[in-house]
């Protein structure tokens, strides 16, 4: 067995996973063949099997192999490959069409993978791929700048915590929310001011901020106008699919329509105070990833683990993630070092 693979959908998402043998895929000329040494979860990954992806045309046919993130090393590369070569330590976000990383070796397009950092583990890096790069399309849509101020709910979460490091790396003003035990390390990370949500509401503590990170969607997304300033942003990676993103997921015009429906009062209220609004997927490529080497190179960004399991134990993992506690990111050790 050299695979975590889901079998089909439900909402028992557990009773979908199973523990398989994966064929190895065909080595394509712009393709590197690795081999994973840890894989990085993340909530995209279970939430898929709930079949949430089928609205976006976006869910792979099963069986398919669990996972977008993974650190290894080079076997072999393809005949146009020029910037890699067998032993080269790598981290990659996979596109949707090479999805599996939770498996013994994984076939990635090489515009998809960048170096390793050198001062962390491989462990660290494969939690770092898909946050480091959503959280970079992100901030760089309204251009955070010195002196702004932002808040990024969530910050003891895999995107936020590494949203926190990032913001105060560009120089700006950071307001999180967190839970009681989490909110000293959470300002070991550099925020401004922490709000326990047990024990305070930040639409108290909140207000005219520049931008508001919404990682959490639903009530937070309409909150966030309160609290961000006229003429202010806001950008969501769970909150409502504006009409630009479905077009760059090339959703039919009927769900962009029925989206639009279900969206108009939210922009409305935006609209009355000149926000702008963006959700954000991940575009992942080698040149981000080789940005978010550099912060981690510099010491301006460190890796979050919490907790990591072996691969036999990757759907214990998975029932972790969904918890919501992590501090941080889950990891899968494939093949340890």
């Amino acid at each position: 067995m050299n695979a975590l693979q889901v079998s089909g959908y439900g909402v028992n998402i557990l009773s979908k996973l199973e523990y398989a043998a994966s064929a190895e895929k065909a080595l394509g000329p712009n393709d590197v063949m690795i081999k994973v040494v840890a894989a990085g979860l993340n909530p995209i990954d279970y939430k898929m099997i709930y079949g949430i992806m089928r609205i976006v045309g976006k869910d792979p046919l099963p069986p398919y192999t669990l996972g977008f993130d993974l650190a290894g090393i080079v076997l072999k590369k393809g005949l146009n490959v020029t910037d890699f070569a067998p032993g080269d330590e790598v981290y990659s976000k996979v596109p949707w069409e090479q999805i599996g990383t939770v498996c013994f070796t994984a076939v990635v397009r090489a515009d998809m993978v960048a170096k390793k950092p050198k001062n962390i583990s491989f462990i660290e890096a494969s939690g770092l791929p898909l946050v480091g790069c959503t959280v970079f399309n992100s901030f760089q849509l309204f251009n955070l700048k010195p002196n702004s101020s932002i808040l990024i709910h969530a910050g003891s979460g895999g995107i936020g915590s590494f949203a926190i490091q990032y913001a105060k790396y560009l120089g700006a003003y950071v307001y999180t929310t967190t839970s009681t035990n989490n909110v000293s390390w959470v300002k070991e990370l550099g925020a401004d001011r922490v709000i326990d949500y047990k024990n305070e509401d930040y639409l108290n503590v909140v207000q005219n901020v520049d931008m508001v990170y919404d990682t959490l969607g639903g009530k937070y997304t309409r909150e966030a106008i309160k609290v961000v300033k006229k003429g202010g942003a806001i950008v969501s990676i769970v909150g409502h699919h504006d009409d630009e993103t479905l077009k760059q997921l090339k959703v039919n015009r009927l769900v962009r329509l029925l989206f639009k429906i279900k969206g108009a009062f939210l922009l409305l209220r935006m609209r009355s105070k000149n926000i702008r609004y963006k959700h954000v997927w991940t575009y992942p490529c080698k040149q981000t990833l080789d940005s978010i080497t550099a912060l981690i190179e510099k010491g301006h960004i460190k890796p979050i683990v919490d907790r990591v399991y072996a691969f036999e134990k990757s759907v214990e993992a998975i029932s972790y993630l969904r918890t919501n506690r992590a501090k941080g990111k889950v990891i899968i050790d494939v093949n340890k070092e």
